[in-house]
């Protein structure tokens, strides 16, 4: 056997044996694809094209904003964390590496989400002085966004590796790309503004204008042209080395980024804006967990775990896959409503447990995330490719990544403390208000703000216009009552009482246009007709005066003041006889001359 397996002695002459190609030397050929054409096109890369008729038809249709909303959170944005939880529970290798990371983490995480939000029997426990607090939504706001970034970013060095690419360059730089899509696409979205400042400054951060946005903009965006053009360049020197062009790759950044910016800036309603991206997200999580966790039950057989049975290759078990998510999703709609808001403090006690609960989901699904998909490794690369591609294994020591806990912890605390010292008051909130209606003016939650601060400070102008009056000084009823009207143009009580303060004034033609508006804001309140004829009457317009009580007695012929006021005109213009039909009928009413 030695003999055999010994070399031949070179010796001069000897010719050198054939070299022939086996299959067992042979490179298994590369697959640009995850599992085919059809399948990526379909599920992670061209999905927008399929979401956005299907959403917007569905809101035009069927279902409100808040509907869509609801059922979207609860079976796409809340549903596919349990493939994650799947993998990470159910993957034996995977819960052995990790294993007090997926023990610790859950009770950490819905201790947190307690101490923000917590229900009656805790808060009393406890003598917490709150119901509520903001923090942790700014917080799941800020990794969700930057979970939504790294998916997006995990797919595109999939597609490198599968091709036998690992460089680091080109994943520098496919982050750097990531990084500005989601960067621009929400700084350069009014809506996602809107969201993002109202979450800061409900947390008691400082309040900043659109002056400092628009600064913040502009660097964006130069940051973005760099990185853009450093990517070009790259390609572009690629290309000159004779090394392939990842169109796929490309394509998926493309349509990503178009789809976030879409969602974010184009569509008209936040609610749908959310909904959106969150199916497309969800789609393609749910669809490469099942490629995933199937492909490696082929390896790993039943050294997979305990849920290794479901990701055999069989149309039942992607049915059961399938049921189980929808199942999970079921707990969020059907303990909520349509246009409930999730963390406001004020549902009973049974559902703030319920919220603690899906706050905790999110937070270990962005948390899991973070270090179970890691594509550079190559335990993660076995599933996704047919023959690995160069690794570059980032482990982070134990003491690093309790590091981590630590600065998350430190921001929790901070964001506590900054909402109870900065964000309490009326002064706060009215400020607050004031700044979201100036920041983004042109999305429908700013607009309604503006309106509804509008309506508030319509009222005050009004009511300091009334008291001059009350007190006859109609001089200084006017100029309130001009501002209450500029603030709400359909204030009817300020165009009436403008109308007396002109007539007071005599002014009477200045006087017939402010009743005009107020009788056309509501045509059947008897006092703005009595009014502008009284007006009519001082400017000298008699017809028109008696034309007015006419037709106010048309719309409401048992006013006691129209039918009084007509009989006095008519009575004063010699006409006795055709008075007293309205005298009588005004005494009739409760109203005599």
């Amino acid at each position: 056997m030695e003999a055999i397996l010994r070399p031949f002695p070179p010796f001069a002459g000897r010719r050198q044996p054939r070299r022939v190609s086996t299959p067992a030397a042979t490179a298994a050929p590369r697959r640009p694809w995850i599992v085919s054409p059809s399948w990526d096109l379909f599920y992670l890369v061209l999905t927008p094209l399929l979401i956005v008729p299907a959403v917007l038809v569905a809101a035009r249709q069927w279902l409100s904003p808040e509907e869509i909303y609801l059922a979207v959170i609860s079976f796409a944005s809340l549903g596919h964390h349990l493939p994650g939880f799947m993998r990470a529970y159910g993957d034996r290798e995977l819960f052995n590496r990790f294993r007090w990371r997926f023990l610790l983490a859950p009770p950490l995480i819905l201790a947190l989400a307690l101490l923000f939000s917590p229900p009656a029997s805790v808060a009393q426990a406890l003598h917490l002085p709150w119901v509520h607090l903001h923090g942790l939504e700014l917080i799941l706001l800020v990794w969700g966004t930057w979970h939504g970034l790294m998916q997006t970013y995990g797919f595109m060095r999939i597609y490198d590796i599968r091709r036998g690419e690992n460089d680091r360059t080109d994943a520098r730089l496919d982050h750097a790309l990531c990084l500005v899509i989601f960067a621009a696409g929400v700084l350069f979205s009014d809506t996602r503004m809107f969201g993002v400042a109202s979450a800061m400054w409900q947390c008691g951060l400082p309040i900043f204008g659109p002056e400092a946005l628009a600064t913040v903009r502009w660097i964006v965006g130069g940051i973005s042209a760099i990185v853009l053009a450093l990517y070009a360049a790259n390609l572009i020197a690629r290309s000159r080395r004779g090394l392939p062009i990842n169109w796929i790759k490309l394509l998926l950044a493309a349509s990503t980024g178009w789809f976030y910016w879409y969602c974010g800036r184009l569509s008209t309603n936040l609610l749908i804006g959310i909904a959106m991206f969150e199916i497309y997200h969800a789609v393609q999580y749910s669809a490469i967990v099942w490629i995933y966790n199937r492909r490696l039950f082929e390896k790993a057989g039943e050294r997979f775990g305990p849920l290794g049975f479901m990701f055999r290759d069989r149309a039942t078990m992607l049915g059961i896959y399938l049921a189980a998510i929808a199942a999970y999703s079921s707990i969020r709609f059907v303990t909520a409503h349509a246009g409930d808001r999730m963390f406001s403090g004020d549902l009973d006690d049974a559902r703030q447990w319920l919220i603690a609960a899906f706050v905790t989901s999110s937070f270990l699904h962005f948390y899991y995330d973070g270090f179970i998909w890691k594509v550079s490794e190559r335990k993660t690369q076995d599933a996704l490719v047919d023959a690995a591609a160069p690794a570059f294994e980032n482990f982070v020591p134990a003491f690093l990544h309790a590091g981590k806990w630590a600065v998350l912890i430190a921001i929790a605390a901070m964001l506590i403390g900054a909402e109870r010292m900065y964000a309490r008051g009326e002064t706060r909130q009215l400020a607050m208000l004031t700044a979201l209606a100036r920041l983004t003016p042109d999305v429908p939650e700013a607009r309604k703000i503006a309106q509804q601060l509008d309506y508030a400070s319509a009222d005050e102008q009004y009511q300091q216009g009334l008291a001059a009056l009350e007190k006859g000084d109609a001089a200084a009823a006017v100029a309130p009552l001009r501002e209450a009207i500029r603030l709400d143009s359909k204030h009817f009580l300020a165009h009436l009482q403008l109308g007396d303060a002109l007539l007071a004034l005599n002014q009477p033609a200045a006087a017939v246009g402010a009743y005009h508006r107020a009788i056309q804001l509501q045509p059947e309140v008897a006092e703005a007709r009595v009014g502008l004829a009284e007006a009519l009457l001082k400017s000298g317009e008699r017809d028109a005066a008696e034309q007015c009580l006419r037709e106010g007695l048309e719309a409401t012929p048992d006013s006691p003041e129209l039918n009084l006021t007509l009989g006095i005109l008519l009575r004063q213009t010699g006409r006795q006889a055709a008075a007293q039909p309205f005298l009588d009928r005004a005494a009739q009413l409760g109203l005599s001359p």
